[in-house]
C-alpha cells in the first residue's frame, strides 16, 4: 500500500516558482531567439582602417532554421566578443545613448556618395526623452587625413568609421552606435505603419503632387511611402537650404515614431521586417539586441525634441574653394551637444 505524502505548502509554493521561472526563462529565450532572428537581415561592418577609400566590409550572417539554432549561435563563444559584451552591459548603466543615423540616399549605379544625412538620436532613459541633432551637410570641417571639407564630404572619403571619427574629433561627442539607412527602402516602412501624419505648407504639397502624382493639400496630410520620401528631399523651397530639409526629416522621424505608439503588433512585426534590411551597422548583434530591449520599450512614451548643428547666430555663409560652406563656431557647437548628449 502506497504511503500517502501529507501536503506541503513550502513544497508546493517551490513547486509553483519553478514552473513560474522555467515560463519566464521559456519567454525569453523566445524572445532572444526572435530578436536574433530578425537581427540576422541587418548588414554589419567590420571597423574600418581611418581614412579608408574603400568600401566597408560586410559580414556574413549565416541563415538559421530553427530558434534553438538561433539561440545557440548567440551564445556561441566563439561568435560573440565577450570582452566587448562586458563593455556594453557596463555602459548599460550610463542614462545617455547616442545613436548615430546616416541617411545613405544612393541611386542604383552608386556604391558610395556623400551622406545625404547626418542625424545623432540622444536617448536618454532617466527622462524618457529623444534629442534628434542634424549635422547640416555644408558645415565646414577638418576632415582627419583629408584637410578641411563639407563634413558629408567625410562618408564620401572614409564610410561610416571616417565619419564617426570626424564627427568625435570635432564636437567631442561620444557616439555608442551607427547606423547606415538606405533611403531607397524608407516608403516600405512607412506604408507598413500605415503612413504619417505631416502639416504641410502649400508650396510643400505641390512638388509632393508633382513628384508622385497626388492631390494633396495645405494642412494635416496622411502621407503614404512615397509622399513621405518626396517630402523629405524638398530642397528648393526655402531660402535656408538644408535647415528646412533636415527639420522635414526630423518630421518625419517624429511622425514615424508617433505612428509606432499606436500600432498593433502584427503591424509593428511588419515594419520591423521592412527596415531591419535597410540597415548597415557597425554594431554587434548582442550589442544590438540590448539596445532593442531597452530602447523599446522607452518608445511607446517618448518625448522627441530636435536642433540642429550649426545653431542658430553661430555660423557664417561663406564660399572656399568655390563651395558654398557654412563656417561655424565649432566652440558654441560643441556647448550645445555638452549639454544635450552628455551625462548631466
Amino acid at each position: 500500500m502506497k504511503r500517502k505524502h501529507a501536503f506541503s505548502p513550502a513544497r508546493a509554493m517551490m513547486k509553483l516558482l519553478c514552473l513560474i521561472l522555467g515560463l519566464i526563462l521559456a519567454g525569453m529565450l523566445a524572445i532572444t531567439a526572435v530578436f536574433q532572428s530578425l537581427l540576422g537581415q541587418i548588414q554589419y561592418t567590420q571597423p574600418q582602417m581611418e581614412n579608408s577609400p574603400s568600401s566597408p566590409q560586410e559580414v556574413t550572417v549565416p541563415e538559421l532554421s530553427t530558434p534553438s539554432e538561433h539561440l545557440s549561435n548567440f551564445l556561441d563563444a566563439g561568435d560573440v566578443n565577450w570582452e566587448q559584451l562586458r563593455s556594453d552591459l557596463t555602459e548599460k548603466e550610463r542614462s545617455i545613448l547616442n545613436i548615430l543615423l546616416i541617411g545613405q540616399d544612393r541611386r542604383e549605379d552608386e556604391t558610395r556618395t556623400r551622406a545625404d544625412s547626418i542625424l545623432l538620436c540622444t536617448f536618454n532613459k532617466s527622462t524618457g526623452q529623444l534629442t534628434m541633432t542634424s549635422f547640416l551637410r555644408d558645415l565646414y570641417v577638418p576632415i582627419p587625413g583629408h584637410g578641411k571639407d563639407r563634413i558629408n564630404s567625410a562618408y564620401a572619403y572614409g564610410g561610416m568609421s571616417l565619419l564617426k571619427e570626424t564627427l568625435v574629433e570635432n564636437f567631442g561627442v561620444h557616439i555608442d552606435g551607427t547606423i547606415e539607412v538606405d533611403f531607397t527602402r524608407f516608403a516600405g516602412v512607412v506604408d507598413a505603419l500605415g503612413g504619417v501624419t505631416i502639416q504641410l505648407r502649400q508650396d510643400e504639397a505641390e512638388v509632393i503632387n508633382r513628384e508622385t502624382g497626388s492631390s494633396l493639400t495645405e494642412g494635416p496630410q496622411l502621407l503614404t511611402g512615397q509622399q513621405a520620401l518626396a517630402y523629405s528631399r524638398i530642397r528648393s523651397l526655402d531660402l535656408d537650404g538644408d535647415f528646412s530639409r533636415t527639420s522635414r526629416q526630423r518630421q518625419v522621424l517624429t511622425a514615424l515614431v508617433d505612428s509606432y505608439k499606436d500600432a498593433g503588433f502584427s503591424t509593428l512585426l511588419a515594419s520591423v521586417r521592412e527596415v531591419l534590411p535597410m540597415l548597415t551597422t557597425d554594431m554587434t548583434e548582442p550589442r544590438l539586441l540590448m539596445l532593442a530591449l531597452e530602447l523599446f520599450p522607452m518608445l511607446s512614451d517618448i518625448q522627441i525634441v530636435s536642433q540642429h548643428i550649426p545653431a542658430a547666430g553661430t555660423y557664417t555663409d561663406e564660399t572656399i574653394n568655390g563651395m558654398a560652406v557654412l563656417a561655424a563656431d565649432l566652440e558654441a557647437a560643441r556647448e550645445l551637444l555638452r549639454q544635450t548628449t552628455t551625462e548631466n
